[in-house]
């Protein structure tokens, strides 16, 4: 049984989640999917000898999204709490965060990724 609120996008974008609990040490990832009250990130693999948050805790979320020719390279920042810790198929971390506030801020150069356009991302500013 679909127990999922909105409609998910499959989003693969480069991101940094941080927390109160790791300090200053932010984890990288790739978003898998997203809807307007979630998002699922796939740890990088240099997390899997890491400490991993535990259920309930707070994390900040920064999406790296494609720039635009109008304002430039933009994050959106959401503040989360983990709903659920799991394993992907290739045993990289797997954490799906419940959104609770997000914006849109200026990304600073600590993402370095291509800026074609992506659709899925395009749809979900609009």
């Amino acid at each position: 049984m679909e127990k999922r609120r909105d409609s998910r996008l499959e989003l693969n974008r480069v991101c940094k989640l941080t927390s109160p609990r790791f300090g200053s040490q932010p984890m990288t990832g790739i978003t898998e999917s997203m809807s307007r009250g979630d998002v699922t990130v796939l740890l990088e693999d240099g997390c899997l000898g890491a400490e991993l948050p535990f259920v309930g805790d707070p994390m900040i979320v920064e999406i790296d999204l494609p720039a635009n020719h109008a304002f430039g390279r933009k994050c959106m920042q959401c503040q989360t709490t983990v709903m659920r810790v799991s394993s992907s198929e290739t045993g990289a971390p797997r954490l799906s965060l419940r959104i609770h506030k997000m914006r849109f801020q200026s990304c600073g150069d600590e993402f370095a990724t291509e800026d074609g356009p992506e659709e899925g991302a395009r749809q979900l500013l609009m």
